[in-house]
């Protein structure tokens, strides 16, 4: 029997008033390659918010009021990764 996580490839949470992404937020949808945030009210993501995400190719927050992100809250992603963030003032970023 194959679970809904295992199979997700594609998140989808635009537009949803959403306003932190929390540490392991996404633990349980290991297999996700794109993650959708966009257009929430994303002000803070914290440490290790993205960890065991080792198949995400693209993470798109655009349209958001991300304020704080620490140091290592991308640290999963470093790499070999697009990141499509309002907070640089630009529409897309490769997280190094």
């Amino acid at each position: 029997m194959t679970c809904l996580y295992d199979v997700t490839q594609v998140l989808d949470l635009r537009v949803n008033a959403l306003t932190v992404v929390h540490a392991d937020a996404f633990s349980g949808v290991p297999n996700v390659s794109v993650i959708l945030l966009d257009d929430n009210d994303i002000d803070r993501v914290e440490p290790h918010a993205f960890r065991g995400l080792t198949a995400v190719r693209l993470l798109s927050l655009t349209g958001n009021r991300i304020t704080t992100v620490v140091g290592n809250s991308f640290s999963a992603l470093s790499g070999r990764k697009e990141v499509c963030s309002a907070m640089t003032g630009k529409n897309c970023c490769v997280v190094k």
